[in-house]
C-alpha cells in the first residue's frame, strides 16, 4: 500500500518538474519573474486536448501545444522590451488573456480526454508495474538534458550572463531583448507541453488548471536549492526534480494526516517559507556564496 502510494506520488512529481524546469528557466537562468507559465500551461493543455478529441496525433498535439506556449512567451518578452511593461506585469497580463483565449479554444470550462487513446492516458492504469515510474522518469530527465545541452551551448552562456547582469551584456553589445525573447519561447513552450503531457495523464483538461503553477514550481525549487546548494549548471536543474519529489511526498504525507485539499496553498507558501528561511540561515552562516543563477526574483 506504501510503496503503491509512493509509486504515483513519484509519477505526479515527475510530470510536474517539467514545468517547474521552465519556471527556473525564466526566473534563475533569465532573471524574469515571468508568470506566463500558469497560461501557457493551460493553453498547451487546451489545443492539445482539442487537436487529440480531433483525431490528430500526440506528436501533433505536443508541437502545436509547444509552439502556442513559445508565441505566449515572445509576446511577453515583446511587452517587456518594445512597450515598456515591467517584467511581472508583463506576465501578468499575458497570463490574463491566456486563460480567455484557452477557454475560446475549448468552448466549455473542462474536456474529458478518458475517451481518447493516448499512451500517457493509460499509465495511470497500469498500476504494479514499473512502466509509468519509468515513463514519467524518462520525460523528466529528458527535459533536463535538453535544458542542460542548451545551455552549455554560446547562445545558452548568453543566456545565463543576461540573466546574471544585463548591464554588463549591454555594454559588450549585446542587446537582451532577443535573449529574453528567446530565452521565454523556450520556456512557456515547455511549460505549454507539460500542461499537454500532464493532461492527458489525468485524463482531462481544465481551464483553470493552471492557476499557482509557478508559485508551486518556486516552493518545489527553493527546496531543492536549500537541500542541493547549486553551485553548476547542472546541480541547479537538478534541484528541480529532487525539490518536487520532496514537495509531492510532503503534500501527500499531510493529505493523508487529514488535511483538507482546499488548504494545499496554503501549505505550499508555507513549506516555501520555511525553506527560504533554512537557506537565507546557511547563506549568512558562510563566509562566501557560491550559488549559481539569478536569485533577486
Amino acid at each position: 500500500m506504501f510503496l503503491s502510494s509512493l509509486d504515483s506520488t513519484l509519477q505526479i512529481a515527475f510530470l510536474y518538474a517539467i514545468p517547474a524546469f521552465a519556471v527556473i528557466f525564466s526566473f534563475r537562468i533569465l532573471g524574469f519573474a515571468d508568470l506566463t507559465p500558469d497560461g501557457s500551461y493551460t493553453l498547451g493543455a487546451a489545443i492539445s486536448g482539442v487537436l487529440l478529441i480531433n483525431g490528430f496525433s500526440n506528436i501533433v498535439a505536443l508541437f502545436a501545444a509547444f509552439f502556442a506556449g513559445a508565441s505566449a512567451g515572445v509576446f511577453t518578452a515583446i511587452l517587456h522590451n518594445k512597450i515598456g511593461v515591467s517584467k511581472l506585469l508583463s506576465g501578468i497580463l499575458v497570463m490574463l488573456m491566456l486563460y480567455s483565449i484557452s477557454l475560446r479554444i475549448m468552448g466549455t470550462s473542462n474536456l474529458s480526454l478518458m475517451r481518447v487513446d493516448t499512451f500517457l492516458g493509460s499509465l495511470p492504469s497500469l498500476k504494479g508495474s514499473f512502466i509509468p515510474f519509468l515513463s514519467t522518469a524518462i520525460l523528466s530527465f529528458g527535459t533536463y538534458f535538453i535544458l542542460f545541452s542548451l545551455l552549455r551551448t554560446r547562445i545558452g552562456l548568453c543566456l545565463r550572463a543576461v540573466g546574471d547582469s544585463p548591464t554588463a551584456m549591454e555594454y559588450r553589445g549585446f542587446r537582451r531583448g532577443p535573449f529574453y525573447i528567446f530565452g521565454l519561447s523556450i520556456s512557456n513552450g515547455i511549460a505549454a507541453c507539460a500542461g499537454a503531457i500532464i493532461s492527458q495523464y489525468q485524463g482531462f483538461v481544465d481551464v483553470s488548471m493552471g492557476n499557482g503553477l509557478v508559485i508551486l514550481s518556486l516552493a518545489a525549487v527553493v527546496m531543492g536549492e536549500t537541500l542541493l546548494r547549486p553551485t553548476k549548471i547542472y546541480s541547479l536543474l537538478l534541484a528541480v526534480p529532487i525539490g518536487m519529489c520532496l514537495y509531492q511526498v510532503i503534500i501527500a504525507i499531510v493529505l493523508r494526516l487529514g488535511l483538507a485539499p482546499t488548504d494545499m496553498k496554503i501549505v505550499t507558501a508555507i513549506l516555501a517559507l520555511v525553506f527560504i528561511s533554512i537557506d537565507k540561515i546557511k547563506i549568512n552562516r558562510s563566509r562566501t556564496s557560491r550559488i549559481i543563477g539569478n536569485h533577486n526574483v
